[in-house]
């Protein structure tokens, strides 16, 4: 029974999401107060979905550098240059919120991915890597980014990413993992654990859109400007998740990593920053609304999987030019 509605949850994820959000957005209350629980939802959730991945799991997805480095290419360069155009174009008359639309566009992808890369059926250890990997270059990496392509000093909030690093991916993904390698029962079970990640999804977004719920309604006609904004950016990582797979002919095993990592974004650095530097609350705004649009647009996403990863078939032109080539 339990598993049955597990199963039901992960199914019907989109249009749980869109009511969740509805409610959250409308009657904030309830969900105002439940934001002490997001950290360790989060950790749950990677443990949940850790549970998933098995040490074969990891070496095949070792064996997929270049992946990988492109996954951080698209994460740390390009959706920054797309976010700096979005800033000037959209928002020159608010430097503040300007300067937030680029630290976004530079952030790494969302602790969420994982997950929908599960539900979505692709390569949830790769996906894993892909995270993993580009948390632990955000120290070296975001400053001199903002620096080159923004022209803006934002030292990193280490603080907080070596706890988000260690305290709610790390030490669970290890946990999740180990567990899967001495439990049989865990392995049994194996079909549940995406079912309960993406309960812990929900919470997660009741908390999240129930937070801000305030900031967001008070904005006016200027919030659509935003949601355009985010929008924007994030259908732009999708696309060019896409335009890799069209490419490259890649499996939908290794598509569906590269497209969460690409077209989410790890919206809590943001305010973590803005508090360790004093910077002004506007600078936070942008990843506010992308958060909201990327915790819809995902579930999205996953319920498009069979057409978003269908394979090119033999007799494709492009296929045969590479096969010959």
């Amino acid at each position: 029974m339990m598993a049955a509605i597990l199963a039901w949850i992960a199914d019907h994820l989109l249009w749980l999401v869109l009511v969740i959000a509805a409610v959250s957005l409308l009657v904030p209350g309830p969900g105002s107060g439940f934001s002490w629980a997001v950290a360790p939802v989060l950790a749950l959730m990677v443990f949940l979905v850790s549970l998933t991945i098995g040490f074969s799991d990891l070496r095949r997805a070792a064996r997929q550098p270049l992946v990988i480095a492109w996954g951080l290419i698209l994460q740390f360069v390009l959706m920054a240059v797309f976010s700096l155009l979005l800033a000037r174009l959209l928002f020159p008359a608010h430097p503040a919120i300007a300067n937030g639309q680029l630290l976004l566009g530079a952030l790494p992808a969302d602790i969420s991915a994982p997950l929908m890369v599960s539900l979505a059926g692709g390569d949830t250890a790769l996906g894993m890597g892909m995270l993993v990997s580009a948390m632990v270059l955000v120290p070296f990496v975001l400053p001199p980014v903002l620096s080159l392509i923004g022209g803006i000093s934002l030292p990193v909030p280490a603080g907080y990413l070596e706890a988000e690093l260690f305290g709610i991916i790390i030490i669970p993904l290890v946990a999740g993992i180990l567990a899967n390698h001495y439990c049989a029962a865990i392995r049994k079970n194996r079909d549940a654990w995406p079912g309960l990640a993406a309960l812990c999804y929900l919470v997660l977004l009741f908390a999240v859109i129930s937070a801000n719920a305030g900031s967001i309604l008070s904005l006016g006609a200027f919030a659509l400007v935003l949601v355009i904004a985010e929008l924007s950016l994030n259908f732009f990582g999708y696309g060019l998740a896409y335009l890799t797979k069209r490419i490259f002919s890649l499996s939908r095993e290794t598509f569906f990593p590269l497209l969460f990592v690409a077209g989410t974004k790890e919206f809590g650095i943001a305010p973590a920053a803005a508090d360790a530097m004093g910077l002004a609350r506007a600078t936070v705004i942008p990843s506010v609304f992308y958060a909201v649009v990327q915790m819809i647009s995902c579930p999205l996403m996953v319920k498009a999987k069979e057409y978003l990863g269908a394979e090119q078939c033999p007799e494709d032109p492009a296929v045969l030019v590479k096969e010959n080539g």
